[in-house]
């Protein structure tokens, strides 16, 4: 290799390299734009739902379903979470449990097909009594953050 190939290939490695850069500087802005986006819609759902309440109306904005309901719950939470408590995470957000006839069951099933398409991830696991209990975790779940509130911190 002559010395005049080796500077372009190392101009266009310093090129590749910086496009590189550039790139992945706007996808971590356009992902937390999301995020910010998302935490926004949420909050803004809760309110409406909350204030139509009030004033007997109809939240107004276009209905989702139960699956997108559960999704988006198990998108935002850090840890493992029981069914109950992502049923409870969906009243949160502003869903209409009322409409589910049984909101529990309901709930586990979808979370169970989310974990079948490898959305989210079923954990077998046991309450105080041993008794099973099955534990969700979404994809932005912190094992770190978990144990820290749990207060299983080893020290």
């Amino acid at each position: 290799m002559t010395t005049d190939q080796k500077a372009t290939y190392k101009a266009a490695l310093k090129e590749a390299r910086t496009a590189f850069s550039t790139a992945t500087r706007r996808l971590d802005e356009a992902t937390r734009e999301v995020n910010a986006l998302k935490s926004e819609i949420s909050r803004l759902r809760q309110t409406i739902t909350a204030l139509a309440a009030l004033c007997s109306e109809s939240p107004g904005f276009d209905r989702f379903g139960i699956t997108e309901a559960c999704s988006e719950v198990m998108e935002t939470i850090t840890y493992s979470a029981t069914t109950a408590l992502v049923v409870s995470e969906l009243v949160n957000l502003g869903f209409d449990i009322a409409s589910q006839k049984n909101v529990n069951a309901s709930v586990h099933v979808v979370l169970s097909r989310l974990a079948e398409k490898g959305q989210i991830e079923k954990i077998p696991s046991k309450d105080g009594d041993g008794q099973d209990i099955t534990k969700w975790r979404g994809p932005k779940y912190d094992k770190d953050w978990e144990e820290l509130v749990s207060g299983d911190v080893p020290f």
